[in-house]
């Protein structure tokens, strides 16, 4: 039967933009412990061996060898141990853009996950992680490639979709071009409302509709992607704060906030 949700998110998916943040396999510490945290980002989990818990949205769920775990972005999440045989995990941090909202804030998807082929799932990981290490010109498509590959199996997983604001985008995409290209500037409120001929009251309205955050919001987001790109380089932490337009004595509590690691930590990870 033909079902009107599915060309919905056929037509999403079209536009996707996928960004690996960084991925990594593990065995956890036994004091692997958060409770009641929530990140811009989603996370993604393939459980090779152990036990552990994870809470999404007020559910908890204890994932077996063997499945896939999705926790999605801006919800609210715990996780730990359960005894003295905690996970052994690959594990990815990423974002799945349609337009500038992410698809696990647009629809959910089942948490935890069994996939037929381990060895498959456990390649796509490997690749990832390796072609973070080489940082080919090539490494992004195979990296992409490889999270395609992981968000198409929870996808066929069944999904249910959620509210999705009016869009406006097309009259913001000036503001969004001048914030791109003004990053290390100082940007204002005024400055973009000005560029759309908005009241600023109307226009952080108007943007939060969109874009489901604050104008500073995302903002920050955008310095914060620009400086992990950066990391790769072999500029100094100092100069990376100052080319994305953040004052360095905040830079690396943003940084951390919103990828998981320190600047620092984050490109020891990058170089290994």
């Amino acid at each position: 039967m033909h079902n009107p949700s599915n060309d919905s998110l056929r037509t999403l998916l079209s536009n996707l933009q996928v960004d690996v943040i960084i991925a990594n396999v593990q065995t956890v510490d036994m004091d692997w412990k958060r409770e009641n945290y929530v990140h811009s980002f989603n996370r993604l989990y393939f459980i090779i061996e152990g036990e552990g818990q994870i809470e999404v949205d007020g559910i908890v769920y204890y994932p077996k060898p063997g499945q896939i775990v999705v926790m999605p972005c801006h919800v609210l999440q715990s996780y730990s141990t359960i005894n003295d045989h905690p996970f052994h995990k690959y594990w990815c941090h990423f974002t799945a853009r349609v337009g500038n909202r992410d698809l696990l804030e647009m629809y959910r998807f089942p948490v935890c996950i069994d996939v037929l082929s381990s060895s498959e799932v456990e390649s796509w990981f490997s690749r990832m992680i390796n072609e973070m290490k080489k940082q080919t010109p090539s490494s992004i498509l195979n990296i992409q490639a490889s999270m395609l590959q992981l968000i198409g199996l929870f996808i066929d997983h069944g999904f249910e979709q959620t509210a999705i604001p009016s869009s406006t985008t097309q009259k913001l995409s000036r503001v969004f071009q001048f914030i791109e290209q003004n990053l290390e500037h100082k940007i204002t409120i005024e400055q973009l409302a000005s560029l759309v001929h908005y009241h600023p009251n109307y226009f952080i309205r108007a943007f939060h509709s969109v874009m489901g955050c604050s104008p500073i919001q995302y903002i920050n987001r955008m310095r914060l992607d620009k400086a992990r790109q950066m990391l790769s380089t072999d500029m100094t932490i100092g100069s990376i704060a100052r080319a994305v337009g953040i004052e360095q004595h905040n830079f690396s509590t943003m940084f951390k906030s919103y990828t998981g690691f320190s600047p620092r930590d984050f490109r020891q990870l990058l170089m290994r």
